[in-house]
């Protein structure tokens, strides 16, 4: 009779869908058990717990396999207790990142989750097969395998007090032994319109980044997946991704190889023939280094690949602490303009009080980042994954982290087993502090955060940035100043953000048990579920600023720009009207912009339709227009199907839309213009303006005609 085994890589769903992407990793691991058990096993791989608490009214699995992430390990552990109680004999297995590196702290880790009965260490694909032959041979007897300390490679578990770590077994050196999930049709239950479907071409990671996983020396050698795996992957998933936008591959260092521009090509080949143009964004890390084939792809790829910068810091001390190197400022402004140039959105991320960070090195990254052009800056929270160097007593003791735990914003809910409803939240530990951070200089830090979230990512302010840049002025300069109004000036904006560093010292505890006991309170994770408590506090704050107060942003935005122009003596009356004209034409293209039945329409002197078809690289007085020009702005088809796609993904709770913001490319969803006669005017304008504009760059011509 074959053995029953469920595979389970859970998310919770409490506000949203928490981890809104296909389980692959465990899908991977299933798809090779089934490839070398066949017919022992009798298995299926869950992802949402209403699903899983379903199967398990049927009876309880053998074997119940679970993957640890930080997002769903407490999750996995109150289901392994509820199946150990129902049925003593069953084998609870777990693998994943979520796992201390040293065997001490191995040990607390399996006695602080009790009903793990085994854990597997790194790749679990043939170590999963071992164990199932290993157990095979006792008859799947739990007690008789512990008691006779039984060995398999990767293996750790404590039994009578004692830790059994069996030695970790070489990585797989041809991952394509392992055949795909997509093509097993493992995970054609995934194809639901919400998760995310993904790919893996590499495995591996050569970088030694104290504060990631795969930053051992187990990662460092590279394995590759076939390249005609890796096609029919995509034509498999592109025949059923549905409505939802998305792809994601899961590989460290996308565009290291020259196989990645052939994989970048099927998928343009793809999206080109797709009815849907799928996928509309591929999530993706880009290659640390080799910016010279990063850069060909992000050609390629056009708005579809947003290129990642992920420098974490740009100060040699602190790149030297945490064992990394940065490619060159200048290569990562040229991805960043290549996407800027297609309407795309470049991203750099950056991890805030890593080892030896100080508060003016850390605004420096954020400054260095804005000027490098990239259009969304990802300001990390420095989390402590067990297993990096950096979460190691050595680098706990060095840099002095002060730490502290909250709950994981969305990883949190009720859920059922049987006839019980349970709680259940994620609790992690980030650094809020360190011997060269004080609090009060943390606390700085995530202000200027909230200020880049709202004033600068996806674009919102695009316009006013390419304006300050024909006068030579810096986006640092326009931030640092914006920054320095919200924060000294008062205001609906600056209550906004004492709300947001209040709300942040709500969420964080001193000690793990203490939260954990908490959330276990009655009536305590309802709180959570109704955003009371437990949100991310950034993106939660962008979404209110974004969605409510976008009329009051746009006149600290707009009054910056004109002390920014005035301060450089070239602020005249043309440039008045543009800004004002401006301001009105982004408000009517970004206020309520989910709302895809508004549309509105206005007369102004500047051609707005053709700088937007130039993603306003033109200098605005060769479009001005001295009679008017009538201009509608409204949502393309197009835009609304992408709209509706995400909001059926997420919704437009204050939560969606901070999923919203944080997934989709927010300049796509802005409204469209067009000219409501269909031609353009013809642009009159002094010689001292002409004279000014050929002094600025602009390639100034005497007429401005629209390309519609």
């Amino acid at each position: 009779m074959a053995i029953r085994v469920s595979f389970a890589d859970l998310t919770h769903t409490g506000q949203v869908v928490a981890a809104n992407t296909f389980p692959f990793g465990i899908s991977m691991v299933a798809a090779y058990a089934k490839q070398e058990l066949g017919d022992e096993i009798d298995f299926e791989v869950f992802k949402y717990p209403d699903d899983y608490a379903n199967y398990l009214d049927h009876g309880m699995p053998q074997i119940a396999g679970f993957s640890n992430f930080s997002w769903n390990i407490r999750l996995h552990h109150e289901y392994a207790k509820r199946i150990k109680q129902a049925n003593p004999n069953a084998i609870t297995v777990f693998g994943g990142p979520n796992f201390p590196g040293a065997p001490d702290e191995q040990e607390a880790f399996l006695k602080r989750f009790s009903f793990i009965d085994f854990y597997f260490e790194f790749e679990g694909e043939i170590s999963f097969v071992k164990f199932f032959e290993a157990m095979r041979e006792v008859d799947f007897d739990l007690a008789r395998f512990k008691r006779e300390r039984m060995m398999v490679q990767n293996i750790r578990y404590v039994v009578d007090g004692d830790f059994v770590a069996a030695p970790l077994a070489e990585k797989i050196a041809d991952p394509n032994i392992i055949p795909s999930p997509h093509l097993y049709g493992i995970c054609d239950k995934f194809y639901d319109d919400i998760l995310i479907p993904m790919i893996q071409t590499t495995r591996g990671c050569p970088y030694q980044c104290a504060f990631c996983w795969e930053g051992g020396p187990y990662f460092r050698k590279i394995k590759r997946f076939d390249q005609e795996r890796v096609y029919k992957e995509l034509d498999y998933i592109a025949a059923r991704a549905g409505n939802v936008p998305d792809l994601v591959i899961v590989d460290a260092n996308f565009g290291m190889f020259p196989e990645d521009m052939e994989t970048a090509k099927k998928v343009k080949s793809i999206q080109q023939s797709h009815k849907q143009n799928w996928p509309k964004t591929v999530l993706v890390a880009t290659a640390k280094n080799h910016k010279e084939r990063t850069i060909e792809i992000v050609e390629l790829m056009g708005d579809t690949l947003p290129p990642t910068g992920a420098v974490q810091s740009t100060d040699p001390e602190v790149l030297a602490n945490i064992k990394r190197k940065n490619p060159p400022i200048e290569a990562l402004n040229k991805m960043a303009a290549i996407v800027e140039k297609h309407g795309g959105q470049s991203e750099a991320e950056m991890i805030l009080c890593l080892e030896g960070e100080t508060k003016t090195k850390h605004f420096q990254t954020v400054f260095d980042m804005l000027d490098a052009n990239f259009s969304f800056i990802r300001m990390y929270q420095f989390m402590m994954l067990p297993g990096t160097k950096s979460s190691s007593r050595e680098h706990r003791e060095k840099y002095g982290f002060i730490n502290r735990f909250r709950v994981l914003p969305r990883c949190f809910g009720k859920y059922r087993f049987g006839d019980e409803i349970f709680p259940c939240a994620e609790v992690e530990e980030i650094v809020v502090g360190n011997n060269t951070m004080p609090r009060e200089d943390y606390q700085a830090c995530r202000n200027l955060h909230l200020t880049v979230e709202v004033f600068a990512n996806d674009s919102v302010f695009f316009e006013i940035m390419k304006f300050l840049e024909r006068y030579g002025i810096k986006r640092s300069e326009f931030i640092r100043l914006v920054h320095e109004k919200i924060v000294n000036h008062g205001g609906a904006i600056t209550d906004l953000y004492r709300s947001f560093g209040a709300e942040e010292a709500q969420n964080l505890s001193e000690r793990r048990r203490d939260l954990e006991s908490f959330t276990e309170q009655p009536g305590v994770i309802e709180r959570y579920i109704d955003g009371e408590l437990g949100t991310n506090e950034l993106y939660r704050h962008r979404a209110l600023a974004v969605f409510e107060h976008l009329p009051e942003l746009h006149k600290i935005s707009f009054a910056a720009a004109r002390e920014l122009v005035s301060e450089a003596n070239e602020l005249d009356e043309l440039s008045e009207l543009y800004l004002n004209e401006l301001m009105e034409f982004s408000l009517l293209r970004k206020v309520n912009t989910l709302n895809t039945e508004k549309s509105a329409s206005g007369r102004f002197h500047f051609d707005f339709v053709q700088l937007l078809d130039h993603k306003f690289a033109l200098d605005p007085r060769t479009t001005y227009c001295p009679d008017g020009i009538d201009i509608e702005i409204y949502h393309t088809e197009k835009q609304k199907g992408l709209i509706d796609g995400y909001v059926k993904q997420y919704t437009t709770s204050l939560i969606g839309l901070g999923r919203i913001i944080l997934r989709a490319n927010m300049n796509r969803l802005y409204r469209s213009a067009r000219l409501l006669d269909g031609s353009s005017k013809e642009a009159v304008l002094p010689k001292e303006v002409l004279a000014k504009t050929d002094r600025l760059g602009g390639g100034a011509t005497k007429t401005a005609t629209s390309s519609h």
